[in-house]
């Protein structure tokens, strides 16, 4: 899973992990806002597709936020 997250660029896991923190209602417009972009609607899918499942969220949350205090390889 880790392999799959680190193909995002650094900037888009942080949004990911910005966005999955929200409280509900403010995740749930957010995530709408990126639905309705069309070069924002694949992100904004990955991102449902969490909202269905609460477990893989949470699981998505911990991989980004240990992802985020690793620093970047340049």
């Amino acid at each position: 899973m880790a392999e799959a997250l680190a193909t995002y660029p650094r900037r888009v896991r942080s949004l990911m992990l910005e966005v999955l923190t929200l409280p509900d209602a403010e995740r749930a417009r957010r995530i709408g806002k990126l639905h309705v972009d069309e070069c924002s609607r694949a992100f904004a899918e990955v991102l449902i597709d969490l909202e269905e499942d609460p477990a893989a969220r949470a699981f998505f949350v911990g991989m980004l936020k240990e992802d985020r205090r690793t620093p970047p390889a340049w």
